[in-house]
Formats: structure tokens, C-alpha cells, sequence
């Protein structure tokens, strides 16, 4: 068990530059402003609706927000946190406590940066740190939510294991994540296999490996919910942001990333491609 306390993290040591942190170090900046400093997938409420790319994303944030029930006094963690937009925004909604974490010192550096012009920063703090080996005492927080970073975990069960060490009895996680609703061959898998390997994903879970990478982590499923239909708007609008960011490319930003916009298109005929909202809790005792 991990007995550090809260806030304590190696700020000095950078995680390998082929890594999921060095993913972002690289390309925070460029992908930071395709939706205010949300980086994540859009919900869109059905094909009428017609919310621009950064609404639909806080109206994700929002879908998991709700679920974690966050309110004055209660402790949230933030697994994954990006930029910091989705954990202030919950911070200034509901009087919470949001802690967030990341692999990435650029996307802290800008979170924290964040947090400071918002005047947030005494109820959303930032910290260096593996999902893998959080920095928090057990029982530390009362819930915490994970947007799309399950997908970069080699072991999703062992992550989930290690959050819920830091939950309090009854603490729920909520998790939103890429969907495999079943297996893809042919040209449909070369797609999905490119998107891994550029987003550093060891894979796209199928609803069998959520179920029971959350069970075997000791937590119960609460609520499972395959929103893809709603999300798959997204696939459209990275492109055209990716193919926006690739005119003016910065030195150091990775090539193949911003030139992975043709994946995403595709993606978005793939039927077989989905996207999950999970809930699960602790048992109370």
C-alpha cells in the first residue's frame, strides 16, 4: 500500500519521452485549444443537436460529473486530468475538492496555470503522478472519475485496484472510455490498431474487459452505458482540428499524430466502434 501523503509527487522525474507522458508533453499545446482546454470526446444529445465541439465536451464532463456527486466538503480525484478545465469546472459546480493527476509536466504545468487565473486554485490542485502508484493515503478521496485514461493503462485492473485504494468505503469511480462493442477484422482492425499505437493505447476494451477489470479491482458495476452514437460526432471534428494544428506544426510535436486525422475519419463508420460510461462503487464497508 501506497502511504505517501497528498500532493507528494517526484516532480522531477519525467516519464520516458516515448511514453504516454512524453505523448503529451509533445502535443498538449496544439490539442489544448481544440475544445477550451477540454481534451477529450463530445456528447451530443442526438443528430439535430447542433453544439459546437467545446460544448459538447463540457456536456460530457458534465455526464460524468453528475455521477460522481460531488458537493462542498467531499474530496474528488481526477485520474488523468489533462489541462485542468474538466476538474475546475467540477470544482466551481458543486463547492468539491478536486485533486487531479497526470503523466504528463506539461499538461500540470497548464493545469496548474489554470487553476491560478480561475481562482480555483485553492479548491483544484495538480500533481505529477502514475495512476499506477498514486501519492495519496489510503481512503483519501470520496470519489474519483477517469476520462479516456483507462485506455492508456497496460492493466486497467491493477489502475482501478490502486484508485480505489485512495477511495473512503461507498466511494464510487465513474470512468468514460473507447468502447470495443465487438471484434473488428481486416481494414476496420488496421484502423483501430493505428489509432493505439498513435495514441499510445494498448488497446480499445470490449464491454466483457470493463465489466470485469472493475470487478476484479473489488468495486460493483452501479451503471454501464454505451453512449458511442452520441460521441461519434467526434470522430469528425478531431480531424478537422488535427488537419488545422498539421498547417502550422511546431517543432517537437509528433508527426504521425497530427497526421492521424484519416484514422479518426474512418473510425467514425466503424460500427463496432462504441464509448462507455461506467459507474461503480466500493462496497461500504
Amino acid at each position: 500500500m501506497n502511504g505517501n501523503t497528498e500532493g507528494r509527487a517526484d516532480e522531477g522525474t519525467a516519464p520516458p519521452a516515448a511514453g504516454v507522458g512524453g505523448l503529451y508533453d509533445r502535443n498538449t499545446e496544439l490539442v489544448d485549444g481544440a475544445a477550451d482546454g477540454n481534451i477529450h470526446f463530445g456528447y451530443w444529445e442526438d443528430e439535430s443537436d447542433s453544439g459546437s465541439f467545446p460544448e459538447a465536451t463540457d456536456r460530457l464532463t458534465d455526464l460524468v460529473a453528475e455521477r460522481v456527486r460531488a458537493a462542498p466538503g467531499r474530496r474528488v480525484l481526477d485520474v488523468g486530468c489533462g489541462t485542468g478545465r474538466p476538474a475546475l469546472r467540477l470544482a466551481a459546480a458543486s463547492g468539491a475538492r478536486v485533486t487531479g493527476v497526470s503523466v504528463s509536466h506539461q499538461e500540470i504545468g497548464l493545469a496548474r496555470a489554470r487553476a491560478e487565473r480561475s481562482g480555483l486554485g485553492d479548491r483544484a490542485r495538480f500533481t505529477f503522478a502514475d495512476a499506477m502508484d498514486l501519492p495519496f493515503d489510503d481512503a483519501t478521496f470520496d470519489a474519483a472519475w477517469a476520462i479516456e485514461s483507462l485506455t492508456h493503462m497496460a492493466d486497467r485492473t491493477e489502475a482501478l485496484r490502486e484508485i480505489g485504494r485512495t477511495l473512503r468505503p461507498g466511494g464510487r469511480v465513474v470512468i468514460s472510455d473507447f468502447l470495443l462493442r465487438r471484434p473488428v477484422t481486416g481494414a476496420g482492425k488496421e484502423i483501430v490498431d493505428h489509432m493505439c499505437r498513435v495514441f499510445q493505447a494498448p488497446s480499445v476494451a470490449g464491454p466483457d474487459e470493463h465489466w470485469n477489470s472493475v470487478r476484479r479491482a473489488g468495486f460493483e458495476v452501479v451503471e454501464f452505458l454505451d453512449i458511442g452514437e452520441n460521441v461519434r460526432r467526434s470522430y469528425i471534428e478531431i480531424p478537422e482540428f488535427l488537419n488545422r494544428a498539421g498547417a502550422s506544426v511546431e517543432e517537437g510535436a509528433d508527426i504521425e499524430f497530427l497526421t492521424s486525422a484519416d484514422s479518426f475519419s474512418q473510425a467514425a463508420a466503424l460500427p463496432e466502434v462504441g464509448y462507455v460510461l461506467m459507474v461503480a462503487e466500493r462496497p461500504a464497508r
